[in-house]
């Protein structure tokens, strides 16, 4: 998921910080534009932008730009093999710019806000100069913007590619806000699902009627663990197009009153847990619709809860990869 959710994390540690964002790529590399690291005075930090080839070195600049507090943008060549590119002979086969700039309080400030605009299912576009290092604005769902911006605001288009605007220097990035998953059903198998789910970066419901098996214990990492009949459960969400569900109960009465709660729900992602056939007598004999996952999970031949697991990761991600603008409800149009 996007990066600036561990860094919101930690974004608030005293002394100074610099902020590094992959505005351009060019050839292969470890990660895409838009993806963004932060480096404290200590010479720690937190995320990363390669495997391992380029954090030590950015490091390094990094206490140059909080100590100047003036940002600058950093080019890496990780084609060589040797050492003769940048130093590191990486051979990844791919040139990095790199924008490095200081944390100051106004845009801590800001992405605080940014942060607060996530949390309320509200996307976010960032605009950052690359002709006047240091101007940026975030853009509001609505068009509001804010930051530290001279001059008109351009005309942009919501898209969820990263990268430097055609003909512009202007570095474009969309923050997305955080997938939910939201599991229906508490049983030993939901375990691994929830745990993997939170450490690729969702945040986890977990539902069930059995107050015996819904319990904070046994799903520790979850955001928010819910006891209730389907019906009850159902009525207390608000679901989003961020939301992905899944539908493990292996209870059959229980999982159908799930599935037939759900089938107008506003998700991004159905899916329900045991064969085809099954899904079909949950729909009392329907066709199940192209939109519902069934049987759930990429097809890897996956054996056990753990790999059942991983499998419905996989088959998830895919969909929250595929290119924003299939997600019609989500596209807007930033006015001057």
């Amino acid at each position: 998921m996007d990066d600036i959710y561990p860094i919101f994390e930690v974004m608030e540690k005293k002394g100074r910080k610099a902020l590094a964002t992959i505005i351009s790529v060019k050839g292969s590399a470890y990660k895409k534009e838009g993806a963004t690291m932060i480096f404290f005075e200590d010479g720690s930090y937190k995320g990363m932008l390669s495997a391992g080839c380029l954090e030590t070195d950015l490091a390094i600049r990094a206490k140059k730009v909080m100590r100047e507090q003036e940002a600058e943008i950093l080019q890496y060549d990780l084609s060589e093999e040797n050492d003769f590119g940048w130093g590191q002979g990486a051979g990844c086969n791919g040139t990095i710019d790199i924008l490095l700039e200081p944390l100051t309080s106004q845009l801590i400030e800001d992405y605080r806000h940014v942060k607060k605009l996530l949390n309320s299912h509200k996307p976010v576009i960032a605009l950052k100069r690359l002709d006047e290092l240091g101007e940026y604005v975030f853009i509001e769902e609505e068009g509001a913007s804010f930051g530290n911006w001279s001059g008109k605001i351009p005309v942009i288009e919501f898209t969820s590619k990263s990268g430097v605007m055609t003909e512009k220097s202007i570095f474009q990035h969309t923050y997305q806000p955080k997938p939910r998953l939201i599991v229906f059903g508490a049983g030993p198998d939901a375990i691994p699902l929830v745990t993997l789910a939170v450490e690729t970066g969702f945040s986890v419901f977990v539902c069930d009627w059995r107050s015996d098996l819904c319990q904070k214990n046994n799903f520790p990492t979850a955001e928010h663990v819910m006891v209730g009949f389907p019906s009850e459960l159902v009525s207390q969400l608000s679901f989003s197009s961020y939301d992905f569900v899944v539908i493990m109960s292996h209870h059959f009465q229980r999982d159908q009153e799930f599935l037939l709660h759900l089938l107008h729900g506003n998700v991004r992602y159905l899916g329900v847990l045991g064969p085809r056939e099954r899904t079909k007598r949950l729909l009392n004999g329907e066709e199940i619709p192209t939109w519902i996952y069934s049987p759930i999970g990429a097809p890897i031949k996956a054996v056990g809860p753990e790999e059942i697991a991983v499998s419905i990761l996989a088959e998830m991600i895919e969909v929250w990869r595929k290119p924003r603008h299939e997600r019609v409800e989500l596209l807007w149009t930033i006015p001057d």
